[in-house]
């Protein structure tokens, strides 16, 4: 989830604790909003991770995905936050691996679940599409971008989840569940919620309500048939917890961690600590070990 901080349960200024969100409240006993404390019970672990890298400023989208994506301190290497798109610099040190070739080199599979639309292949052949750091990650590790064509065979999710962006809309729970039938066939499996970002920055506030709605409805459809896969979602920093701003937030982010192997994250503080946390599991159960999101 891209953008998506631990906030004020202020029902005024944050969508989180406005909108209607049964199944997250199933799992974490109330709304996704900072009062919810770390917590853990079999299978599943909730935790609140420090995004903020040891900079000031406020955290962006590059140095942390970075941070997520390969363990190392992106605002580090930039000498502060950087995004929202990865340069030169973020570039080479994605280019020198990332979960995403790790796996791959390890000889097992891995996945960029989102489905891009004709415009945007279009865009990146002109050279005109700029790519965030998931995209640029899964490409340098030899992963194709899945198409509108895999999108209409079952084989991706939409950005939006319910696959309006793409003009074939689908139920909400119904795409939960092909992000968890996708996510089996890979040991890993990365989905890239950007819209929550955008909604954020530019969305009105009763729109980014019905996103976090539709997000809740997609975890309905996905947490009750991931079977043996573990499920991981987290963010890069904060932004639409709190509409009183159009900037991002230096927020704790969460990280709510689904399925057998949820224990693996159990003692993660920032965002550096999820891929030394995934290696661990990847390394302890080789087949569908993780679904990122």
């Amino acid at each position: 989830m891209d953008g998506v901080g631990l906030g004020a349960p202020d029902p005024e200024v944050n969508p989180f604790a406005a909108a209607r969100t049964p199944f997250l409240a199933s799992l974490l006993g109330g709304p996704l909003t900072l009062e919810r404390g770390p917590f853990a019970t079999p299978n599943l672990h909730f935790r609140h991770l420090l995004a903020t890298l040891k900079h000031d400023g406020l955290p962006q989208s590059a140095t942390g995905q970075t941070a997520l994506l390969t363990g190392l301190n992106g605002a580090d290497i930039m000498n502060g936050h950087y995004g929202p798109w990865p340069g030169p610099t973020l570039k080479r040190t994605l280019d020198g691996g990332t979960l995403f070739s790790e796996v791959v080199r390890a000889g097992g599979r891995a996945a960029l679940a989102n489905a891009f639309p004709p415009g945007y292949f279009r865009a990146l052949e002109t050279g005109k599409q700029r790519v965030n750091v998931p995209v640029y990650a899964a490409r340098a590790a030899g992963i194709p971008l899945r198409s509108q064509v895999d999108y209409d065979a079952g084989r991706a999710v939409s950005a939006d989840l319910d696959g309006s962006y793409l003009g074939v809309p689908r139920p909400l729970e119904e795409a939960g569940a092909r992000l968890a039938r996708l996510a089996g066939d890979a040991e890993l499996t990365f989905f890239d919620l950007w819209l929550t970002d955008t909604a954020g920055h530019r969305w009105p506030f009763a729109e980014a309500v019905t996103l976090v709605q539709k997000l809740d409805a997609f975890l309905a459809g996905l947490v009750p048939v991931l079977g043996e896969t573990t499920l991981l979602l987290t963010s890069d920093h904060g932004n639409l917890e709190d509409k009183s701003t159009r900037s991002h937030t230096r927020n704790p982010v969460p990280l709510l961690a689904v399925g057998p192997k949820a224990e693996s994250f159990a003692d993660a503080e920032s965002l550096l600590d999820v891929a030394p946390a995934l290696r661990r599991l990847l390394a302890s159960n080789p087949r569908r070990t993780a679904g990122a999101g």
